[in-house]
């Protein structure tokens, strides 16, 4: 049914057009909500007849409304009212540059969540500020090895020129998987080539394995706190997230099974191995309750292995995948050791599910780039990187180490961490209570920064975590970084007994 218009009070003969006239009275229609979205309009006829206008007029008003994105037409039903609506008539009118603005209401609405919001930060303030990042996971690139992939690259550019501007299989480069497949033997998360495929970094892995297995109304479980990648894209497919406590023994278990009892679950997240931020292990006897529950009640297990390799404390353990490779997906990549850059990553699965996921990655991107691929597969070959490990580890050792003593001289009364088995963070919560976003702001005029906590947890909390990341930061740098963390909360906090004060007086 078309709603009929009140257009009998046009101005004849005035400086405005007839045709303009239509255009703002209907738009104006629109904006106020008289007009609803998917609300149908009068024919061109109807209306022509109705506003005393000719045929070719009407035709021209609602062509200048689609052209401003109010209204849409469907052959052979008519012209409706668009659902989304991008700007108010007469926005841009006279503007010396055209306005984006119209873009916002073609967008379906995703608010950049605090995860997201952070995520980027930490990618981006190293290369802009002068800051001591204590926020970023980066590797550092002077322990990456750098001048040996040059050469490597020299290499294929001499031996086999054409290897990096041809395709691919979506799959990866045989090579590589064929390398990735047997340090999975080693570890425990492959059996053969065909369950790897090669992804742009473990964080497409990641969103790879969130968009095949979760849609809007189910329910994923992650550990909190996680990694903020993890975190933003088990959020974007509109599932339930739910959190998973972690304490030193990592994710807790217990508590997966109390939410098993009130919901039916397809995915489970974690980092069974140096957990990001917390470095801790899941123990040997949650990780048997794990996969037993997965078994039993028919769930996927996500585990990221990407710090696992970079220990500092106890033996590896093999990966979850080696005891329930039905289960379990795991997702790994080269950016902690040999460099983020290059965005080498893969995932190790099995059965309907990997063909899912090559789907995906085929639909995403066709195919990782090439070169990168060729890098770490000869990059792989032989114990390389074995050795690059044996060189980085005592130098991780160390800045975490540092940064541990740097915390109980500055933070020792004001916070509660424990000491990472590995990864290139610590977990640290302060006694009370103070506003992150307040902190995160006075730690950088300070010059230093941190990742919030709440980017880090699937729930918010009534306490307040920081994630302080060491692999960027020389050893003697730690204490400055932490003495400036440390005079930034004492403002924050000086700021909000004032504030107190204020209210009360």
């Amino acid at each position: 049914m078309s709603h009929k218009l009140d257009v009998l009070d046009l101005e004849r003969g005035g400086e405005i057009s007839l045709t303009q006239q239509l255009v703002t009275r209907i738009a104006a229609l629109v904006d106020s909500g008289e007009l609803e979205p998917g609300a149908k309009l009068p024919a061109t006829r109807a209306l022509a007849a109705d506003a005393g206008i000719n045929h070719l007029t009407a035709v021209r008003v609602y062509r200048r409304l689609a052209e401003l994105g109010y209204v849409a037409a469907a052959v052979g039903r008519g012209t409706f009212v668009r659902q989304r609506v991008p700007v108010p008539a007469g926005a841009a009118a006279g503007s010396a540059r055209e306005s984006d603005d119209w873009q916002l209401g073609m967008l379906a609405a995703r608010p950049l969540s605090y995860a997201d919001e952070m995520l980027r930060d930490s990618l981006h303030i190293p290369h802009t500020s002068g800051a001591i990042p204590l926020a970023s996971g980066f590797p550092d690139p002077d322990l990456c090895p750098s001048a040996e992939l040059a050469e490597i690259a020299a290499e294929i550019a001499r031996d086999d020129p054409r290897a990096v501007t041809g395709y691919l299989e979506v799959e990866g480069l045989p090579e590589l998987r064929e390398r990735l497949a047997q340090l999975g033997r080693e570890a425990g998360y492959a059996r053969s080539a065909d369950e790897i495929l090669v992804t742009s970094g473990a964080r497409q892995g990641i969103d790879l394995v969130a968009r095949a297995l979760l849609s809007a109304g189910d329910v994923a479980v992650v550990e909190s706190p996680t990694f903020a990648g993890t975190l933003a894209s088990l959020q974007a497919t509109g599932a339930r997230v739910l959190p998973l406590p972690v304490d030193a023994e990592g994710a807790d278990i217990d508590a997966l099974e109390r939410v098993l009892a009130r919901h039916e679950i397809k995915l489970v997240a974690l980092q069974a191995s140096c957990q990001n931020p917390t470095g801790a292990d899941l123990s040997p006897p949650r990780r048997a309750r794990l996969l037993e529950l997965a078994r039993t009640r028919g769930f996927f297990v996500l585990d990221d292995g990407v710090y696992a390799t970079m220990r500092y404390e106890g033996d590896p353990l093999p990966r979850l995948r080696a005891e329930a490779p039905s289960h379990v997906i795991y997702v790994d990549s080269l950016s902690k050791t040999i460099g983020g850059g290059l965005r080498v990553g893969w995932l190790a699965a099995g059965g309907p599910l990997f063909e899912r996921l090559v789907q995906l990655k085929m639909d995403s991107d066709i195919h990782t780039a090439a070169l990168p691929q060729h890098l770490g597969a000869r990059y792989l070959r032989g114990d390389r990187h074995e050795r690059l490990l044996a060189r980085a580890r005592p130098v991780y050792r160390r800045r975490r180490d540092a940064l541990l003593r740097a915390l109980e001289r500055h933070l020792g009364h004001d916070a509660t961490w424990a000491a990472p088995a590995g990864g290139h963070h610590v977990w640290v919560t302060l006694h009370e209570a103070i506003d992150e976003r307040a902190l995160y702001a006075e730690a950088l005029r300070a010059g230093v920064t941190f990742l919030p906590g709440g980017a880090t947890q699937a729930e918010k909390s009534t306490r307040t975590s920081m994630r302080l990341s060491f692999g960027l930061v020389e050893a003697a740098a730690h204490d400055e970084a932490v003495r400036r963390l440390a005079s930034a909360l004492r403002e924050v906090r000086r700021r909000e007994r004032g504030s107190a004060t204020g209210a009360l007086s």
